[in-house]
């Protein structure tokens, strides 16, 4: 069945985890171009695919420190099969944002 999911990137966003914490496995993590709305251009940025999961996540330098910490590793080729916990949250600047955490389920 065709999906627009095939067609378009749609991102997870803060109010898509419903005030819920969700665990989750990393299926990859790629560089991408994300349109950034404050510079009104495409800029890269590391975005997480969940496995079982038709949103992506685009990273910012937090959460990419997150993953660097629960991965053990800056190489972002090699965080597939990473657990974590993607958790709605507020950042320091007051924008809602999504907090990333260690599960409990080790890598695989």
């Amino acid at each position: 069945m065709p999906s627009a999911y095939d067609v378009y990137v749609f991102y997870l966003e803060p109010d898509d985890l419903r005030g819920q914490s969700h665990a989750v496995k990393v299926l990859n993590c790629k560089l991408e171009p994300v349109f950034d709305p404050l510079t009104k251009r495409d800029i890269n940025k590391l975005v997480l695919y969940f496995e079982a999961k038709k949103k992506t996540l685009p990273l910012n330098k937090t959460q990419v420190s997150k993953m660097i910490e629960i991965s053990g590793t800056d190489d972002y080729t090699k965080w597939a099969g990473t657990q974590i916990t993607i958790t709605p949250a507020t950042a320091p600047n007051k924008k809602q944002t999504i907090a990333i955490t260690p599960s409990k389920i080790e890598k695989s």
